[in-house]
């Protein structure tokens, strides 16, 4: 009975021990927490959350529910669900014993002690709230007697600040403002003593332009224009009294702008067309910058228009007036001259060489100070500008009609030479204002109409560099107008067109230095692309009269041996010594050339006397007994070696054409020679064997001429066109083997002759026979033929191999005919008819040194 009585006790004691047990430890855990994290916790954070929601009510099913019934998943208990995902009262053991099933009501006991334990838990927290904040509320209470009194002592120090404010208000700020409507009163009553004064003045405008007008004070009268309209549209806008004057202003300001641009003109037109003084380019600069300043800043740009015009003529007046001058200087027949006519090509093309020098430097000269007067006054253009525009900053209107000026800029530089525009200026500072087409020329930009202030910045740089491309064409007409002529292109030589030549690049030289060409193309174009045309001209014509000359003497020549000038024999004299080919006219005009003399021929060669012709030309000691086309060819090699030595620029296009006519030479003699051609042409009747011993010595000679030409090409050259020469070595192996093939056409028909004879003979009893008697004197016509012509080592050589050919027909025939040195009288028979042989072969004197072998030897070697 006891023990069921302890048990009893045991149990419910143990009950409610163990729920103390589960608080101790759950306050245990809240202070521990909160001490080591140093903040103050929130009370709710472990207190489920369906107690701490501001909507709970009991009268929610929802709710209910979650409180009274079991969950049907344990991890979605109300009970157990916290903000923390801590539970502060966790279920008892009692309660986790009780098994009941998801929707049934908890267990009374167990939840109501749950309940309770959470009750206390929150009962203990509120109260340690409540004493720790109350030292602070009472605090508060002993501090709010303390803060009336201060209250009360604040407002009277605001009553006093607010009486001492009125006081000020009343002694300055008042005061103040009466001083303010004052000044006000002031400056309305001052305005309007201004405006009283502009009327005053307006009323005077007019007559006060006049004033200024007849002095010629153009930008004054502008300035007061523009400033009567700026007052009329604004300050006086409405006056009934001026409702008409701005209308008469802005004419007269019309007027005004007329007046400047007919007072330009003339200005321009009497500077150009008188030549000023001594130490002075501008006549008129006051004049002019007056005028200039005007019509900038009315913003009227014609003027660039007029100024380009005026220039143009300028240009051709000067030329005109110089060239005048000259052609009533130089001598020229006069009788159809008219110095009022402006065509003088005519009379330039009739000038003598240096007359033409001499004009043609006078023009540069002259025109060099035309521009440098055009400088000056692009200088007073640019000084003026920055006056009438001292700002750079542009409109929004100056911005699109910069634009629309750029596109048409764009078009117009299509159809214009490439160039590029670069141009700086040291007075003024003027350059472009915006990106400038690296295309544009002056003469592009300056054939546009200029219509704003960027684009007049942009072409004003540009008036002497303007001057100078119209002066290099008007010059480019000049020298092109005397090409024109045949007679006179046919007599020019190399180096008068290299005097010429020398003239421009001098002038060239000087323009350069005074920056007026912007780069290197624009040098090579205009009056550099007239000398280059000219150049290929002349070097066209040159080569073509040539080619016709040579043409036409091998179609006339009728191969035979010519006499040699003198004057020809001193010129490959002269070329032998110097190693340089020139023309025989300037030898001989050498008044200074040594004479050379040579003692190797039956006379003396002295180029300081007169003498007859000889027979055949000398070179190196070696005759060359040559037809008259041969000495012409060399003739003409000599001018072409001068021409290149006094053109060397133009080297290349000289030495396409000098190997063209080698080629051409070569070519057309093997075609009269070797193809019979000359047959039909000149009427010879055969070609014989001096015929082509003639052919093969003239092309001897004019290869032997070959690498003078090249060596003179060589020293002219660039190093990146040396391998243009090896079309030299090309054409002297096309000589070469030529002049083998007339050695072979030679030996072919001697052979012939032989071979035939040969074929017809028949070993008899008369010796020698008639066959070998025709061979003899063949041969000896042959010789005869080559005598007088060939040097005597080539005749041996071609005899050399002639025999060789007779000794190989000789040895078939016999063989053939089936004579045998066992046969005496046949056999007999045939070494007399070859002794025959030996003896008028030896008689020959080109052939003495032959030697010649006995007949055994022939046959059995």
């Amino acid at each position: 009975m006891a023990d069921a009585s302890f048990d009893s006790y045991c149990q419910a004691a143990g009950e409610s021990y163990k729920r103390y047990q589960a608080v101790k430890r759950a306050l245990r855990l809240s202070h521990t927490e909160g001490t080591e994290s140093g903040n103050e916790r929130q009370d709710a954070e472990d207190l489920p959350t369906v107690f701490i929601d501001p909507r709970f009510t009991l009268g929610d099913s929802s709710t209910f529910s979650a409180v009274f019934t079991v969950p049907v998943n344990e991890n979605l208990d109300a009970l157990k669900q916290t903000l923390s995902g801590k539970n502060v009262i966790p279920a008892t053991p009692l309660e986790v014993a009780i098994n009941k099933k998801p929707g049934e009501f908890r267990d009374y006991e167990a939840l109501q002690n749950r309940l309770e334990m959470m009750h206390d838990v929150v009962d203990g927290r509120l109260a340690g709230k409540l004493v720790a904040k109350t030292d602070d509320f009472w605090q508060v209470v002993r501090s709010y007697s303390g803060l009336q009194e201060q209250l009360a002592n604040a407002l009277q120090c605001v009553m006093v600040v607010r009486k001492n404010l009125k006081h000020v208000d009343e002694l300055v700020c008042d005061q103040t403002k009466k001083i303010i409507e004052v000044h006000q009163k002031y400056e309305q009553k001052k305005h309007l003593l201004a405006k009283l004064n502009d009327i005053a003045c307006l009323r005077e405008a007019q007559s006060t332009v006049q004033m200024m007008l007849s002095q010629g004070d153009y930008p004054k009268a502008i300035e007061c224009i523009e400033t009567s309209l700026d007052v009329l549209s604004k300050e006086l806008n409405g006056v009934t009294c001026f409702r008409h004057l701005s209308s008469q202003l802005r004419e007269l300001y019309s007027v005004i702008g007329r007046m400047m641009n007919e007072d330009f003109t003339s200005l321009i037109q009497k500077e150009f067309g008188v030549k000023p003084e001594a130490g002075t380019l501008i006549q008129a600069e006051g004049e002019l910058s007056a005028v200039l300043l005007g019509l900038m800043r009315m913003r009227k740009y014609t003027f660039i228009s007029v100024l380009r015009e005026e220039i143009i003529e300028g240009v051709k007046s000067v030329m005109r007036h110089v060239i005048k001058s000259q052609i009533l200087n130089s001598g020229v027949d006069l009788s159809d001259f008219d110095p009022s006519l402006t065509q003088l090509g005519e009379p330039v093309r009739r000038m003598k060489h240096a007359d033409f020098l001499k004009t043609v430097r006078a023009v540069m000269d002259e025109e060099y100070f035309f521009c440098k007067r055009l400088e000056a006054l692009q200088d007073i253009l640019l000084e003026t500008a920055q006056r009438a525009h001292p700002s750079n900053r542009h409109g929004s209107e100056d911005i699109i009609i910069e634009r629309l000026e750029e596109a048409k800029l764009n078009e117009s530089d299509s159809d214009d030479e490439t160039g590029s525009f670069s141009k700086s200026t040291s007075s003024g500072g003027f350059v472009s204002g915006s990106a400038v087409n690296s295309n544009a020329t002056a003469t592009t930009l300056l054939s546009i109409e200029v219509r704003s202030e960027a684009f007049l910045k942009r072409v004003l740089p540009l008036i002497a560099e303007f001057g100078h491309q119209c002066a290099q064409q008007r010059i480019s007409r000049l020298l092109i107008a005397r090409a024109k002529n045949a007679s006179v292109t046919e007599a020019t030589t190399p180096t008068q067109l290299s005097e010429c030549i020398a003239i421009v690049k001098e002038y060239q030289s000087q323009c350069e230095e005074e920056g007026w060409y912007s780069t290197q193309n624009q040098k090579a174009g205009g009056l550099g692309r007239a000398i280059n045309k000219l150049s290929m001209d002349y070097i066209e014509k040159f080569h073509a009269a040539r080619k016709m000359r040579i043409g036409n003497m091998l179609d006339t020549e009728l191969w035979k041996a010519t006499d040699v000038s003198i004057i020809d024999q001193n010129m490959v004299d002269q070329a032998i010594e110097t190693g340089m080919l020139r023309s025989s006219k300037r030898i001989d005009d050498g008044p200074t050339k040594k004479p050379f003399k040579r003692t190797g021929s039956s006379a003396t060669i002295d180029s300081g006397t007169s003498v007859s012709n000889q027979t055949g030309i000398i070179v190196d000691e070696e005759s060359f007994v040559v037809v008259g086309s041969s000495i012409t060819m060399i003739q003409i090699l000599a001018d072409y070696c001068e021409a290149i030595s006094k053109m060397p620029t133009f080297a290349q296009d000289w030495n396409s054409r000098v190997i063209e006519l080698l080629k051409t030479f070569n070519s057309r003699c093997c075609q009269l020679i070797l193809g019979a051609g000359a047959l039909q042409l000149v009427g010879l009747k055969t070609i014989s064997v001096r015929n082509l011993a003639l052919a093969g010595r003239s092309l001897e000679l004019v290869c032997r001429f070959i690498p003078m030409v090249h060596d003179e090409m060589d020293r002219v050259l660039p190093d990146d066109r040396k391998s243009l020469l090896r079309y030299f070595k090309g054409v002297e192996s096309e000589y070469r083997d030529h002049v083998n093939e007339i050695a072979i056409k030679l030996i072919s028909v001697i052979a012939h002759y032989t071979t035939n004879c040969l074929g017809m003979w028949d070993v008899k009893g008369n010796i020698p026979s008639p066959e070998f008697q025709q061979i003899c004197r063949h041969m000896l016509k042959f010789h005869n033929g080559l005598t007088g012509i060939m040097p005597r080592d080539q005749i041996e050589s071609l005899f050399r191999q002639v025999h060789e050919n007779f000794k190989a027909n000789l040895r078939e025939h016999v063989t053939g005919m089936g004579i045998r040195p066992h046969d005496t009288l046949k056999y007999g028979y045939v070494t007399q008819d070859y002794m025959y042989y030996q003896q008028n072969v030896k008689n020959m004197e080109s052939c003495r040194n032959l030697e010649l072998e006995s007949l055994n030897d022939i046959m059995f070697d």
